[in-house]
């Protein structure tokens, strides 16, 4: 198999979010291309050993190794913080420095909250266009971009997907001036939305808009009428009606909530293919995916 072939997907987590990333992954494997080659890398932002072991065991099932991967975290010393993301958040931004392998041209990043309902070849094959990055516009977000004095055109991305063009990130140094951007802006009340506006504040002109299908989050799946609602009235439909990512953004997780999602009862189907089973107590609970 050419490695062109090869999905390289990553994601991220601390320990108490490590058997949500297993769900994530379950429900990844169980949907992807069995004729396709998939690598799996973990960004470590704390998980413990016995924790990885689990992870390892669920991707096993499917045959497919995890590679943990380490975080140079004093880069990240500065970065805000708040009660419901901490700065596992951020190490998104390193991917191409932690993956050196030139081989791998493409990365399917992907937040640990989610569920994986197509199978991610579909993403990994899209044209980029010359773009470094295609991702799917934050459906809470209108005008983010000019609040941040950044620009009054573009497009605010989720960074909960993205799809990277590892070469042209690394050309463009675009993860050193992302965190210089944190560096001279760290101020919580101007980074509210963390690594997501400090990536959208370098890469606003140099990135795709995908279907909403591929990062279908809270405000979509809810229907909640905000201005990007009625803007994409006909995609969040489609989006509603077969979302190939389910994005569970916000405070409000099929685990620490009663506020019904659609797509909880899934959720608790996967976790059923994961050595936890049955989630830890909720005092353990953290929430830090955007």
């Amino acid at each position: 198999m050419h490695h062109k072939d090869t999905i390289h997907v990553v994601s991220s987590a601390d320990n108490n979010y490590a058997h949500h990333l297993g769900v994530m992954l379950a429900s990844l494997l169980t949907n992807v291309n069995k004729n396709r080659r998939v690598m799996l890398y973990v960004i470590d932002g704390g998980i413990t050993k016995p924790n990885k072991r689990m992870l390892m065991k669920t991707t096993m099932q499917f045959g497919v190794p995890i590679r943990f991967l380490s975080i140079d975290t004093e880069s990240y010393k500065n970065a805000t913080e708040s009660r419901y993301i901490n700065k596992t958040a951020y190490y998104r931004i390193s991917i191409p420095e932690v993956i050196t392998d030139p081989s791998v041209e493409r990365v399917i990043y992907i937040d640990c909250d989610t569920l994986v309902l197509t199978d991610i070849a579909q993403l990994h094959d899209i044209e980029l266009d010359g773009s470094l990055m295609a991702a799917v516009e934050d459906a809470g977000q209108l005008q983010r971009l000019e609040k941040m004095n950044i620009t009054t055109e573009g497009k605010y991305f989720n960074s909960g997907m993205m799809v990277i063009d590892m070469e042209g990130w690394r050309k463009q140094n675009i993860s050193n001036r992302v965190l210089q951007f944190i560096d001279e802006n760290n101020d919580p009340e101007f980074l509210y939305l963390h690594d997501q506006d400090a990536l959208n504040a370098i890469l606003w002109d140099k990135w795709k808009p995908i279907h909403p299908r591929w990062n279908a989050q809270s405000f979509i799946i809810l229907k909640t009428k905000t201005p990007r609602e009625l803007a994409e009235r006909k995609r969040y439909k489609e989006a509603r009606q077969s979302p190939a990512i389910v994005h569970f953004t916000g405070a409000n997780k099929p685990w620490n909530s009663d506020v019904g999602h659609p797509f909880a009862p899934l959720y608790f189907e996967f976790l059923q293919q994961t050595p936890w089973k049955v989630l830890p107590e909720k005092k353990e609970q953290e929430v830090y995916a955007d």
